[in-house]
């Protein structure tokens, strides 16, 4: 018997981006474990991907390309070979091209893998020189990573591994424990050297339980919270005013807005006491030093990008980023080569794109002129807002749809054409990580299974098809690796090859400022130059419905999987005693909840974690498996958040027992 080992990382979008190590019998991957000897996985893998091998000889894996034969969303497909699926599309594709022109192409993904290579390298140049419409790929941390690169320009976030250090360490609408696992340990450091753990989070999930402080705030209500500690932080001489003189722009600005904020008003704003508030402030801004990780659950509110501007100043006021450990991160992908240009190839596009769709905003632009839709690394029909009208949009019998995937979802019922793609077991990449410091070299450990293949080699079928000769289009991995690569030194080269892994170099731009008041953003977004808060609405009908990360899958990924649905249970609608006694639901019977975009039906469950007034759905689950309805996004609109085009995950509903 053959036994081999093979290094690679997770592909998911997860910022831990953890090395593995594979175990090969026969050509048959037989175990998967963490790395031991990477510094940040140290030995060990989330409950996720734990079993990751399961992906691969899942029983639903799409072995070879599919045509439909049946009506639209159906899910009824006949095998074709890859010659027939690469004419159908060349077929398809040019028919649209023909009728409507190239900018009625949208290419759809985003990091169903967050590798370079097959998630944003070949792709890219195909639809470059193809004249799609653009992508803008905002659907996760946009208004967040606004904020922190008008904030902090120049400035590297923190460094995980050094958070043990801090006094104080605050997760701000993340909850690590569930989806950061391998930051986890670094908070208990703090935690252990006999500092404090603080959870900021509508929501009572496994870190707020774990933490010796949870501020349990109404969603929408950080940038409140963030500018009511400020005004304490002032009031009290608690700021660090050598670091806001020599490091800082608009201090006395900032100043003059936190004051605008006194405990009580962000008590009403946020349903926290004024005393607790204060408390966390002073304790904050006394600890040498603080941090701060900011999550995507801050990021699913209208106001998103003001309140992640309004919490990113804290680290600034109290001088933070002067101590080993203290300061902010939102995510670290700015410390990683950017090779963006040299991977996708603008230059092959004959003309600007004059057209560029939002995630956010795929129901609309699906209604308003797309002809044909390409998905790769994604599933829209469960992770976009307004579920209904992308839904509408898909079920449309004139959009040619082609599908690149690797199991049935509730987007590939609407294809056209499926194109079955490899796992991250069975092609080459290099992975970034936006939650540590180390690039990851993925190795293939198999062969690709049937008649799968890697996204580089689909879009390179694809150009050939299409009659595009460039070179450009037709490069091997190897090489577009080696592009990748070329900034790297050759020490970093030589370890990532011996190793799978390296750290990048964690530097602040010397003379770097943070902006505490940002001209240029207003310039540029229409939003106030200073954070600004928001006072709790008194007119505001029904609960505010928030949808956390689930403890068990990856976005839509890994729904599918029985050992993970098992763990996970079914799909529930969470809500505090007080509101379900109110509307006379009762806890484990179907409830309705409802509002201008759709509506769904889950059972409830009653629930002390969660903060009265709100409602708790955890993402993604696929459609089947909700009562009645699409799926929770039914609810959720196409108006993005304040910065970046963000999607806005948060609505009002109203609720009711189910007849």
């Amino acid at each position: 018997m053959a036994i081999t080992e093979v290094r690679g990382c997770c592909p998911h979008d997860c910022p831990d981006t953890c090395s593995w190590t594979a175990t090969v019998e026969d050509g048959v991957v037989t175990g998967l474990r963490g790395n031991k000897d990477h510094p940040f996985t140290a030995g060990h893998l989330c409950i996720k991907v734990n079993h990751y091998e399961e992906r691969v000889y899942h029983p639903d894996r799409l072995l070879t390309p599919l045509v439909r034969n049946g009506s639209k969303g159906s899910g009824s497909f006949r095998e074709a070979s890859w010659e027939e699926a690469l004419g159908l599309v060349r077929d398809g594709l040019s028919r649209v091209i023909d009728r409507s022109g190239a900018e009625s192409v949208l290419p759809f993904s985003y990091m169903g893998t967050q590798g370079v290579l097959q998630g944003a390298s070949m792709d890219q140049r195909f639809f470059h020189r193809l004249g799609s419409a653009a992508l803008d790929r905002n659907i996760c941390l946009a208004a967040g990573g606004w904020a922190y690169a008008f904030t902090y320009p120049g400035f590297a976030a923190t460094d995980p591994e050094l958070i043990g250090q801090a006094e104080v360490a605050i997760a701000w609408g993340v909850n690590p424990f569930s989806t950061h696992l391998h930051f986890w340990p670094y908070f208990q450091a703090v935690k252990k050297n006999g500092g404090t753990l603080v959870t900021v989070d509508p929501f009572r999930t496994k870190t707020a339980a774990a933490s010796d402080i949870h501020l349990q705030l109404r969603p929408g209500s950080d940038a409140a919270l963030a500018l009511g500690m400020m005004h304490v932080i002032f009031a009290e001489g608690l700021e660090d005013a050598e670091f806001l003189a020599t490091s800082t722009d608009g201090a006395d600005d900032l100043r003059a807005r936190a004051a605008e904020w006194p405990p009580e008003r962000a008590s009403r704003a946020t349903g926290l006491a004024s005393e607790q508030i204060a408390d966390v402030a002073r304790l904050f801004a006394r600890a040498r030093p603080g941090f701060v990780k900011l999550g995507p659950g801050a990021n699913h509110q209208p106001n998103a990008g003001q309140a992640f501007r309004a919490v990113l100043a804290l680290p600034a006021v109290t001088g933070a980023w002067k101590y080993p450990g203290g300061g902010a991160h939102v995510h670290s992908a700015d410390g990683f080569p950017d090779r963006g240009d040299a991977m996708t190839r603008p230059d092959l596009r004959r003309a600007p794109a004059e057209r560029t769709v939002t995630m956010t905003g795929l129901g609309d632009a699906l209604a308003d002129g797309i002809d044909a839709l390409v998905v790769y690394n994604s599933n829209p029909a469960v992770v976009c807002p307004d579920t209904n009208s992308v839904m509408r949009g898909l079920a449309r019998e004139d959009l040619f749809t082609v599908v690149l995937e690797l199991m049935p979802t509730d987007t590939m019922a609407y294809a056209d054409v499926v194109l079955p793609a490899t796992t991250q077991l069975e092609h080459l990449d290099v992975l970034w990580s936006w939650g540590h410091y180390y690039l990851s070299l993925n190795r293939p450990a198999i062969p690709p299974r049937g008649d799968t293949l890697p996204n580089t080699e689909i879009f390179r079928r694809l150009a050939t098809a299409m009659g595009y000769g460039e070179p450009a289009l037709h490069e091997d991995d190897g090489t577009l690796l080696a592009t990748y690569l070329a900034e790297c030194t050759d020490e970093q080269r030589a370890a990532l090859d011996a190793v799978g892994y390296v750290k990048m170099p964690v530097v602040t731009a010397p003379g770097a400022r943070v902006q505490l008041r940002s001209d240029t953003l207003a310039e540029i977004a229409g939003v106030d130059p200073l954070p600004q808060g928001e006072d709790a609405p008194t007119d505001a009908d029904g609960l505010i419905l928030i949808t956390p990360k689930s403890h068990h899958f990856l976005n839509s990924q890994l729904v599918n999987h029985a050992r993970l649905r098992k763990a996970a249970g079914s799909a529930l609608a969470l809500l505090a005693p007080a509101d379900a006694s109110e509307a006379g639901i009762v806890d484990g019977a179907p409830m309705v909840l409802s509002n201008e975009h759709g509506t769904l039906e889950l059972d409830a469950s009653v629930s002390d974690s969660v903060l009265e007034g709100t409602v708790v759905v955890l993402d993604n689950w696929w459609h089947r498996d909700v009562r009645r309805g699409p799926g929770v996004n039914a609810l959720t609109g196409q108006t993005p958040a304040d910065l970046g085009a963000a999607p806005v995950f948060t609505a009002r509903v109203r609720i009711s027992p189910a007849e």
